[in-house]
């Protein structure tokens, strides 16, 4: 039986690239194993690699996630990325074994054709959910914040990944062996107050989208 879905696929960017595929693959698994357990109440079909190290794909129910767990995957798999499409259309194929690797139908293809077209481009995220509104204000503020993280240094990263967990930048800095100062122009350089508030607006706006059938136990 034919039902609509939300299909969410992630390719590796310059995957030919990656030396040591066999650690990379590894990661990739460990990433869609914690997409799974943080945000598995608004997923149908747990993520898993589908395509070597080449592609990922979920299935979810709603859209209340999607940058969450973009940037979830973005964040474990630096200095590498990826690209990503979402689309809402028909799995016709195996859709009662909530198993992405044995689906198949409309929604994959089209989510398919996305991901073909974004590799001509810098932009990582494109989705088709039939709301052209939100498709374009969701994808422009995702591609935005993304395209300002790129700008960030590994020292940057590693300041504000301490920063998210303690909130504090003495302690921060304490637990870096940096000045507080160091810190706070890290704080400033990366934007960091801004971006996170296109954040916050963005996951407001994501809540708003019907959701489809919760997920049975």
């Amino acid at each position: 039986m034919k039902q609509k879905f939300y299909v969410m696929l992630g390719d590796v960017i310059a995957s030919r690239r990656i030396t040591d595929r066999e650690i990379f693959q590894r990661k990739l698994e460990e990433a869609c194993s914690n997409v799974n357990l943080d945000f598995g109440e608004d997923i149908y079909a747990d993520f898993n690699i589908l395509k070597g190290i080449d592609e990922i794909g979920g299935v979810l129910l709603n859209i209340t996630s999607v940058y969450k767990i973009i940037n979830t995957l973005q964040e474990q798999f630096y200095p590498h990325s990826m690209r990503f499409a979402l689309v809402y259309d028909y799995i016709d194929t195996a859709v009662e074994s909530r198993e992405v690797s044995r689906m198949d139908g409309p929604a994959f293809h089209r989510a398919s054709d996305i991901l073909k077209d974004l590799k001509g481009s810098r932009l990582i995220f494109k989705m088709s959910i039939n709301d052209e509104i939100m498709e374009k204000m969701v994808a422009g503020e995702i591609n935005l914040i993304f395209l300002l993280k790129k700008s960030w240094s590994l020292r940057q990263r590693r300041i504000l990944y301490e920063y998210r967990k303690i909130g504090n930048q003495n302690m921060v800095a304490k637990a870096l062996g940096i000045s507080q100062q160091a810190v706070s122009k890290a704080l400033n350089r990366s934007v960091w107050k801004e971006i996170s508030g296109i954040e916050e607006d963005l996951n407001y706006v994501l809540q708003y989208p019907q959701r489809l059938p919760k997920k049975e136990g």
